[in-house]
């Protein structure tokens, strides 16, 4: 069997930031021993669990199929006010810095929790699909309720799993995080979009990407009527993959039904195989999207970005500010892809 490949520098085509892939780096002691998690999975005092609702801020918005009240029991999908928001308050003032060297701006947004089951246990990757479909309706419901409000620029879905991802509790559950600023990450997507689409032959950077990936094949772990499922050339983690949809949109918001019934049969298949292939691995998952002010154009193309949490940052990485990744997006995509296909073959055929 043939060695790991030597370290090589890749760079991101979209942002420009480089990343190193390092397969030998591997091979340290514990590199990918999932961290066992010292909180209990007991639901005994889990604020999220149907019957507790008064523990909770009030809902915004649930799903209720038994026709149930508010804030009482009934409820499949509920949505409410972060307890502990990463941002607070809308309309408030922008910059409050003295000086051009020190500058300031209120944390302004909303930042609600969906709670996505009534029990506490499985976790979304293992939802029914019935329950799937409603739940990523909803998801793209809420996304367009925020997303609607003049003072909102920006909405991020995004799901935190298992003890290295930032989550602080057992209970299914993601966020929404929407802000009166648009999040770096995403200027810096939306500018790296516009030049490839500028230099390139397409309209679309994310979509000559995407082309361009196919051609390749390599890293591609499904394509089909709807989305392209790859691992980045210069994936930043460990296992990473972005699921694209093939139309132009540049919201979750505007996705069609057909869309969002496909993301919710995808995005679980891809979670149950990454913990196929690294049993226990914490995650995020998050949907990235922007609609960029009147008169500035579009350029931008939502996608979901899955990003697995197995290793621990050292000196090196913060002091270049260069991640270094030790597994091939190459190589994960084929164990990604071996993965799907053994679900596939395993699952009950329709008749």
């Amino acid at each position: 069997m043939p060695g790991p490949r030597m370290s090589e520098f890749r760079r991101d085509p979209i942002t420009g930031r480089w990343r190193i892939v390092a397969e030998g780096r591997s091979a340290r002691p514990d590199e990918y021993r999932a961290p066992s998690s010292s909180r209990s999975a007991d639901a005994e005092d889990c604020p999220f669990c149907e019957g507790r609702e008064g523990r909770t801020p009030p809902e915004i918005a649930a799903v209720r199929p038994s026709g149930s009240v508010a804030d009482a029991p009934g409820w499949t999908v509920r949505s409410i006010p972060n307890r502990f928001p990463t941002v607070d308050g809308v309309g408030t003032e922008g910059a409050t810095a003295g000086s051009d060297l020190f500058q300031r701006a209120a944390g302004a947004g909303l930042h609600e929790v969906i709670v996505t089951s009534p029990a506490h246990a499985p976790g979304l990757p293992h939802f029914p699909p019935s329950h799937l479909r409603e739940l990523f309706r909803f998801f793209r419901e809420r996304v367009r309720d925020l997303a609607a409000r003049p003072s909102i620029h920006s909405v991020l879905l995004l799901e935190n799993a298992g003890p290295e991802s930032g989550g602080t509790l057992l209970h299914p559950h993601v966020q929404l995080v929407a802000t009166e600023t648009v999040p770096f990450r995403l200027i810096e997507e939306l500018e790296g979009l516009r030049r490839i689409a500028d230099s390139g032959p397409g309209d679309c950077g994310l979509e000559s990407v995407v082309a361009a990936e196919a051609r390749a094949g390599e890293r591609i772990v499904a394509n089909d009527e709807h989305f392209a499922v790859l691992a980045p050339f210069a994936s930043e983690h460990p296992y990473e993959i972005w699921i694209v949809p093939h139309r132009h949109v540049s919201t979750f918001a505007a996705a069609s039904d057909g869309e969002v019934d496909r993301l919710a049969e995808l995005l679980p298949a891809v979670l149950r195989a990454l913990d196929g292939v690294r049993p226990g691995a914490s995650y995020n998952w998050y949907i990235h999207g922007l609609e960029p002010p009147p008169g500035t154009g579009s350029g931008f193309h939502w996608h979901v970005e899955v990003a697995p949490r197995l290793l621990r940052v050292d000196g090196y990485e913060l002091g270049a500010g260069t991640p270094v990744n030790p597994v091939p997006p190459e190589r994960a995509a084929a164990e990604l892809r071996a993965q799907l296909e053994k679900e596939r073959s395993s699952a009950p055929q329709k008749r």
